[in-house]
């Protein structure tokens, strides 16, 4: 009588599935594609060239009093290289079409506040032999619903942990290198009042922030962003806001 196989391929077949297992899983190559930093804005024509010379941010500020959100220009490079071959009619792949970022925000200790995603649009091209080519992509990194949500006045100091995606030209999804961004939040921080601001007649030192202040006082151009990083004089603001026009009304404020 035949002896029934069963038996003899059991063990073959454990081996095959221990084998599976032990095969790694699909993983993002966060070195493909990576987050070089946020970059600043040109004060001058408020654009931000997406260039690997490009002026970085070493952390941002938000002023609760102008804005209730925080948008930065993400430098973003691509190292995946060129495939594509015009004598083998063969089309380029390896270039990235951005759609958007995870964030994932933390207090200055390391805790978690939120995480959630944001669509944004860009685009990089594939690099050229070793060195990488660089796109930019417009973040909304802390959304005007999160200030709702969460209480960031009373944190001070907030980590943006942030991770671009896309899709290369051949539908190959990539998620960037994770960049860590500081901002600190402040109520009325930008806000500066100029010597020239001063009113004389006023003895304890008060200012001419005001809507009547005469033709001689500071004048500056806005910010790029208002209530983002670049501080601006207490004049450009002084009809809409107390804290403009009187420094006591700012809790920013220090002589």
């Amino acid at each position: 009588m035949r002896r029934t196989p069963t038996k003899s391929l059991l063990p073959a077949l454990l081996l095959t599935l221990g084998s599976l297992s032990l095969t790694p899983s699909c993983a993002d190559n966060n070195s493909s594609m990576f987050a070089v930093g946020v970059m600043a804005l040109d004060p001058s024509t408020c654009i931000a060239e997406p260039d690997e010379t490009a002026t970085m941010l070493t952390g941002g500020v938000m002023d609760l009093a102008f804005t209730q959100n925080y948008t930065g220009i993400v430098l973003v490079g691509n190292q995946l290289t060129q495939r594509g071959s015009r004598e083998q009619l063969r089309t380029e792949t390896s270039r990235v079409t951005l759609r958007g970022a995870e964030i994932r925000l933390t207090n200055a200790a390391g805790k978690e506040l939120d995480n959630y995603s944001t669509v944004g649009t860009g685009f990089v091209n594939a690099a050229d032999g070793e060195v990488a080519s660089y796109g930019a992509m417009s973040v909304n990194i802390i959304p005007s619903a999160l200030v709702a949500k969460v209480d960031l006045a009373n944190e001070g100091l907030v980590v943006a942990k942030i991770r671009v995606f896309g899709d290369t030209l051949g539908n190959t999804a990539v998620t960037s290198s994770e960049l860590n961004f500081p901002i600190r939040i402040c109520t009325g921080c930008l806000v500066t009042y100029p010597s020239d601001a001063a009113d004389p007649t006023n003895m304890n030192g008060g200012y001419l922030c005001t809507k009547g202040a005469s033709a001689g006082t500071t004048t500056t151009e806005l910010p790029c962003i208002i209530g983002q990083d670049q501080s601006f004089p207490c004049t450009a603001c002084s009809a809409a806001m107390d804290l403009c026009h009187d420094p006591a009304q700012n809790p920013s404020y220090g002589p």
